[in-house]
This record gives C-alpha cells, sequence and structure tokens, in this order.
C-alpha cells in the first residue's frame, strides 16, 4: 500500500502507471513510492537472492501458490476497502504485479501459468461487474 504514482512523471520512470493518476488523487500516508523505486527494490532483492535469477517472479515460481497467495491479498485488500481512493491505488498495485508476471508467462511460471491466467481474468470480470 506505499505505491503512489504521480502525475508529473518523467519517460522511463513510471510512465506505465501514470495514465491511471489524475491530479487530485490524494497521496497515501507515508512513506510511499512511485512504481519505479518500487520495481527497482523487487530488482534488487531478486539479485540478492541465492539462485541469482533474473527477476523477483522467476523467484517466487520456485513455488508457484506464491502467486495466488499475492493475488489473493491484493484482491482482498480491495474487496475489504470502502475508499474509492484506496481501491483504486489497490487496482494499480494489481496492475503492477500482473504486468511482472505477463512479462514471465513465456517461462511457464513454475507451471502456474494457467492459474495466473484464469485468476487474472476472473479479477477483471468481477471488478466490472462490481462497477
Amino acid at each position: 500500500m506505499t505505491l503512489h504514482e504521480p502525475v508529473n512523471t518523467t519517460a522511463g520512470e513510471g510512465v506505465d502507471l501514470s495514465k491511471f493518476t489524475g491530479e487530485l488523487d490524494p497521496a497515501p500516508n507515508p512513506p510511499h513510492f512511485p512504481s519505479y523505486v518500487i520495481k527497482a527494490t523487487l530488482d534488487y532483492i531478486s539479485s540478492c537472492h541465492k539462485t541469482k535469477l533474473k527477476s523477483i517472479v522467476a523467484v517466487l515460481s520456485k513455488k508457484p501458490d506464491s502467486f495466488q497467495k499475492i493475488l489473493l491479498a491484493i484482491c482482498k485488500q480491495a474487496a475489504d476497502t470502502n475508499n474509492i481512493y484506496k481501491k483504486h491505488r489497490i487496482l494499480i498495485i494489481y496492475y503492477l504485479f500482473v504486468n511482472l508476471l505477463l512479462k514471465e508467462i513465456k517461462d511457464g511460471l513454475g507451471g502456474a501459468w494457467a492459474f495466473v491466467l484464469r485468476d487474472i481474468i476472473y479479477t477483471l470480470i468481477h471488478y466490472i461487474n462490481s462497477r
């Protein structure tokens, strides 16, 4: 819940998420970080892992139920909140994590690629129907 993408991000920083933010979106309670800082932190964590895999998703794919736990935790937070700004921020976090997963789907995600796609489609349908 520390993600906050400022509106005035420059090219290469967090441009892919800045299209979902507006000038009136309130910042969360500090500390909060833009997406490029969170991605850099995840890259650093994966580089420190003993197997030296190229991404955090590759590290997580060693145990495929870890994707399920993370996606479920994000969806549960979105379902539990009534604050529209917080729900919007959670959906941006979901978008960020799903993009990380989809970049690695060609590697099979540790055999969990079908679950990941099914869960993403189900979540999108659920949120579209709830709107």
